[in-house]
């Protein structure tokens, strides 16, 4: 449980039985992280089983098709799915909505404005009642 993502994948790729598991976790520790623009090897210092069991539920989804989020008050949970996705190297859009005006959510969530631009940063696309 306290591999980080690029360990575990390693772990799991190359474990045959051949050898000692010990010995193959200190091998992954070594190996330097790959960066060749995949999924499969985003977050990299992420914990593993947390990372793997994300990557193997959003590897559902197209990499490239949108994702719509709907009713997100203050709009955290889009944040979260837009990073997340880029960290994966999806590229389809977030779409985040907000049953509420643009004043409202305004008079109760001070971080509004802020998270409405962080999504855009993201190319995510937002929009209010």
């Amino acid at each position: 449980r306290s591999l980080s993502h690029k360990d575990l994948r390693y772990v799991l790729t190359y474990y045959d039985g051949s050898q000692e598991l010990e010995d193959l976790v200190r091998e992954a520790a070594v190996i330097d992280a790959v960066d060749d623009n995949t999924t499969a090897t985003a977050l990299p210092d992420a914990k593993g089983v947390i990372a793997l069991g994300r990557f193997q539920r959003l590897e559902l989804i197209d990499p490239l098709a949108d994702a719509a989020v709907f009713g997100d008050a203050n709009l955290t949970f889009a944040i979260n799915l837009a990073k997340h996705r880029e960290a994966l190297g999806h590229v389809g859009r977030v779409i985040a909505t907000t049953f509420e005006d643009l004043d409202t959510l305004r008079e109760r969530y001070k971080e509004i404005d802020e998270s409405i631009s962080t999504l855009e940063e993201y190319t995510a696309l937002v929009y209010h009642c």
